[in-house]
């Protein structure tokens, strides 16, 4: 993997946006990444693995490590990278989550974090989109790169601090670093599977011995039930024993069974017998019942034969006078009709005769119609007159009042003319004024910028005083930590120095009788060393020795916070301007007064503007008023004009629809009456006339009905009548009685009743007693049978059981032993002759790889002296718990081991820098021969002799080979002179910082 170009913008101490050309910077393999502690060099890895992994290389969350505090918070953080694998050329973008502001009210919103990535042709095309989701764009990085995170960051980013705690970690805390890197967690998780699958398997069998143990029992408690030949423990047999132990328990059950259900057959059919007996002799009693009161109740019918005779006739002479009943009605009410039809007329004729309309008594029914249709035509004639004359007094007053609007109109008019004639001079006054404003904006401007300047200088005078008061706490915090330094490292060195002096009397004291020495070899022991009472054990040089790392660590931390709080101490002061916080506050006070004076002629600018703008707004609105307002009163004046002349027309023709009344409308309500009256005396009589036909012809249907009723007259009528309630009753008994007649007669001609004489004898108490025995003895059978026929279920049932668990029990067995097995050779249990588990052994596999890539630089920069060895032992001599991690360092000089703690620090530095590439070669190799174009070494020079950097130098070139380019983070200053090419990161005196390349 070889990366060309990264891009990143408001990225940690980074507010602004900065592009390396990494193509460009790295054409001679080697480039610098230098700058003051603290400046940001690591943001740089951290932005190149952010891009790739969404996560920075420590591990952190990418929002506290990436977004700048010091960008505007509208700007938006990303970071963009182009780089090639042997996939191709790729650009990816990538934004992490941030907190922005909201665009409407106020407060902040989270803005979601995004990526987009491109497949380019070059390193400078545009590129074709690939994906815009954060997680599609995850997984196809994966594709792409092939490397996770952790293999990345320990190959391509060798971050700092790590080479040397690898070197130094406990067996245990390497063998979590190592199967980190390896991914070797799946060997663990198989372990732990296979494992749990064991358990799984123990448990299932033991449930199946159990499951063998109750299917015996419940068998042999089934087969306890019947007496037969003794029965052994059927769980201690083999199969075919227990198959033909369990068939012949089993055939004995069943035949019992077979004679119980032949008893049970023929207690049924006993009992059958006797309740067909039964049920005879129960119809016979019956049937004798049955005669006797069917004779009884024919009697009594024959008793009421002639009332019920009497009955019927007087219901046909009823149904024959209602035939009648309706024309008698009919008859009744036209003759009603008729007699009022007459008086009605005879009343309407004396109303007329005394009253205005007296000419239309005499007339016939033609004169009536003509005389109604003459009034009817002349008053639809003068109903217009009437509404119009009632609006005549409303239309004149009308008139009146729009004349006296139009005066006042005209008067408001002229009013108006004046006050725009006046409003010129007004304007002019306006303007004159506001010209004295016109450079108001500008003066804000500079007296705004001025204000500005004055509070940056306030607030650095401000922050200097209180970083000053940080310096003289990071000095006094220097010195205690460098006091804790010096004594936990003169601690350790006493310690060791005690370990070592008693080396000789700890092993002697391993030593016995006939067996050689592990240092000489030699089986006899003349004179053994003494054990030293000052002897330091491993612990105690463990403990020493974190405790002078826990003083280095805290005295580097103290000397970090220390320049780190000078330089933005110097920093502050010089964007102070040299000024303390009394006379920067000062200067902010006159800055503020220039500032409120401008805003204040920028206030009354605008305010004259404005009255500027209504007095031009409200003359248009005046002029368009009046013209509006004379177009309006010429249109009143015409319209005037026109309704007078309307209105004196109007009063004209209502004079002429008058004739010789007082007005129209009482012309109007004349009319109305003679019509309404001649049209009543047509229709009264009309209505005479229709009454009279209606009367005649009610008689004529009348007499008919008679007729064929066989009635006498309309008074026989009546007598004949019945109400529905009597003719009801009446026909329901005529009814019943004709029904009970059939009944009984049906009854009686039954064969089985007509065959009988009376004189028979029914036996129903002797044959319910014999059936009761019949009963009695079936019952007794088929209880037999049933519980003879359950248990030879249960028996079978239960031997089916037991000889199903048994099989199931020996496939368990079968299946089982595979996975016992595996478990225990990958859990280092039986079977397992080197004690180690999986994942211990791919581990130790793979620890031997990194050894041996780290030895073939480590011979290289140590000239040949140092070769690191892997040990099953702790270094130090005590044997770990993960045997197989340990390391020691062979020195070829003396040809002795030695603990890698005790090494120099630019030792330290080279052998734990070929421990980290011997890793980055293993893990490329294993992550499929990965090429790696481009890596960055994150680590301190400054411990190095010039000797040993010129040798470290060396080896670090040997990675350029193959086209690769190397990145060296590091701000020791003999490497500027070293290697031209290089990025500069310098903090700017606000805190932030910008770098810049040069190449």
């Amino acid at each position: 993997m070889r990366i060309h170009r990264l891009t990143l913008q408001a990225v940690g101490p980074f507010p602004g946006r900065h592009t390396v050309d990494v193509d460009a910077l790295s054409a001679g393999g080697l480039f610098l990444l230098e700058g003051p502690t603290g400046a940001g060099k690591s943001t740089i890895i951290d932005a190149v693995v952010f891009a790739l992994y969404g996560g920075v290389a420590g591990g952190e969350s990418s929002d506290d490590r990436l977004h700048s505090d010091h960008a505007d918070p509208e700007v938006e953080p990303f970071v963009e990278l182009t780089f090639s694998t042997a996939a191709g050329i790729y650009r990816v973008w990538r934004s992490p989550k941030f907190l922005r502001p909201k665009k409407r009210g106020g407060g902040f919103t989270t803005q979601n974090a995004r990526a987009k990535l491109w497949r380019l042709s070059g390193a400078d095309d545009v590129g074709e989109p690939v994906s815009a989701q954060v997680q599609e764009v995850g997984g196809e990085l994966g594709r792409i790169v092939v490397l996770d995170r952790a293999q990345f960051t320990q190959t391509v980013v060798l971050p700092q601090g790590q080479f040397a705690s690898f070197l130094r970690a406990r067996p245990e805390d390497r063998r979590a670093v190592l199967q980190d890197v390896f991914g070797t967690e799946v060997y663990e998780k198989l372990q732990k599977q296979l494992a749990e699958m064991a358990r799984t398997t123990r448990t299932e069998l033991d449930r199946a011995t159990d499951d063998i143990g109750a299917a015996a029992r419940a068998f042999a408690s089934a087969a306890a039930l019947e007496e037969g030949p003794a029965l052994e423990d059927p769980a201690t047999l083999d199969g075919d024993t227990l198959t033909a132990l369990t068939g012949t328990v089993c055939k004995q059950v069943e035949e019992r069974a077979d004679q119980e259900d032949a008893r049970c057959t023929a207690a049924a059919a006993a009992e059958r017998s006797a309740r067909s007996r039964l049920d005879a002799q129960r119809a016979l009693a019956e049937q004798l019942r049955r005669r006797s009161a069917l004779l009884v109740e024919l009697e009594t019918l024959t008793a009421a034969e002639p009332g019920i005779r009497s009955d019927t006739e007087r219901l046909e002479l009823a149904r024959r006078a209602a035939t009648v009943t309706g024309a008698a009605g009919a008859y009744e009410r036209a003759t009603a009709r008729v007699e009022r039809a007459q008086q009605q007329h005879d009343s309407l004729l004396a109303t007329v005769r005394s009253g205005t309309h007296t000419d239309l008594a005499p007339l016939d029914s033609l004169a009536l119609r003509a005389a109604c249709d003459a009034a009817t035509a002349e008053l639809g004639a003068v109903t217009e007159l009437v509404t119009l004359e009632a609006g005549l007094p409303a239309r004149q007053e009308r008139l009146a009042a729009d004349r006296a609007g139009l005066e006042r109109a005209l008067a408001r008019t002229a009013e108006d003319q004046a006050a725009l004639e006046l409003r010129p001079a007004a304007r002019a006054k306006i303007d004159d004024e506001l010209g004295g404003y016109r450079d108001a904006g500008a003066r804000h401007s500079g007296a705004q910028a001025d204000a500005t300047a004055a509070n940056a200088v306030l607030e650095a005078a401000r922050a200097a005083r209180e970083r000053a008061r940080d310096v003289a706490t990071a000095e006094t915090a220097v010195a205690a930590a460098a006091a804790r330094c010096a004594a936990a490292a003169d601690a350790e060195h006493t310690v060791r120095r005690r370990w070592v002096a008693g080396i000789a009397g700890a092993l002697a004291g391993t030593l016995q009788d006939g067996r050689p020495c592990a240092v000489c070899g030699s089986p006899e022991h003349p004179a053994p060393a003494r054990p030293s009472p000052e002897h330091a054990t491993d612990e105690d040089v463990e403990v020493a020795t974190t405790a002078r790392e826990e003083a280095d660590r805290s005295l580097g931390e103290a000397r970090t916070r220390l320049t780190t709080v000078t330089e933005q101490l110097h920093a502050l002061r010089a964007a102070a301007e040299g000024l303390d916080v009394e006379a920067a506050q000062e200067r902010c006070m006159t800055a503020a007064g220039a500032v409120d004076a401008a805003m204040a002629a920028i206030l009354r600018s605008a305010q004259l503007e404005q009255d500027l703008s209504d007095h031009d707004a409200e003359t248009a609105s005046l002029t368009g008023r009046l013209a509006a307002a004379r177009a309006d009163q010429a249109g009143l004046t015409a319209r005037l004009a026109q309704q007078d002349q309307q209105l004196a027309a109007d009063r004209a023709r209502c004079e002429r629809g008058r004739g010789g009344s007082t007005s129209v409308t009482h012309r109007a309500a004349e009319l109305q009456q003679r019509a309404e009256t001649a049209h009543a005396l047509l229709e009264a009589a009309q209505e005479r006339t229709s009454a009279a036909e209606a009367a005649d012809d009610a008689a004529a249907r009348l007499t008919a009905a008679l007729t064929e009723a066989d009635l006498a007259d309309v008074a026989a009528v009546r007598g004949a009548i019945l109400t529905a309630d009597d003719q009801r009753v009446l026909a329901e008994r005529v009814r019943r009685h004709d029904n009970d007649a059939a009944r009984v007669r049906a009854g009686l001609g039954e064969p089985a009743v007509a065959a009988l004489s009376g004189d028979e004898k029914a036996d129903v108490p002797g044959a319910e007693s014999a059936h009761q025995q019949a009963m009695a003895v079936l019952a007794d059978a088929t209880g037999a049978a049933r519980e003879h026929r359950v248990r030879a279920r249960q028996v079978r049932a239960a031997a089916d059981t037991l000889l199903a668990t048994l099989t199931a029990h020996e496939q368990r067995l079968r299946q089982a032993a595979p996975v016992l097995r595996t478990a225990a050779l990958a859990t280092a249990g039986e079977g397992n002759e080197l004690d180690t588990t999986l994942a211990t052994f791919v581990l130790l596999r793979r620890f031997e790889d990194v050894v041996a890539a780290a030895n073939d630089r480590l011979s290289l920069m140590s000239d040949g002296r140092y070769a690191l060895e892997r040990i099953d032992e702790r270094e130090g001599g005590q044997r770990s718990r993960k045997a197989g991690l340990g390391l020691q360092v062979r020195d070829h000089v003396t040809e002795s081991p030695r603990d890698p703690h005790t090494l120099s620090g630019g030792e330290t530095f080279y052998v734990s820098l070929c421990l980290a590439l011997g890793l980055a070669d293993v893990v490329r190799s294993e992550a499929g021969g990965v090429e790696l174009g481009t890596l960055f070494v994150d680590e301190g020079f400054g411990s190095l002799d010039p000797a040993t950097l010129d040798t470290v130098m060396t080896e670090l070139g040997r990675l350029r080979e193959g086209g690769r380019s190397v990145g060296i983070v590091s701000h020791v200053t003999e490497l500027k002179d070293r290697i031209p090419e290089r990025i500069e990161v310098r903090r700017l005196p606000s805190g932030a910082s910008t770098l810049a390349v040069r190449s």
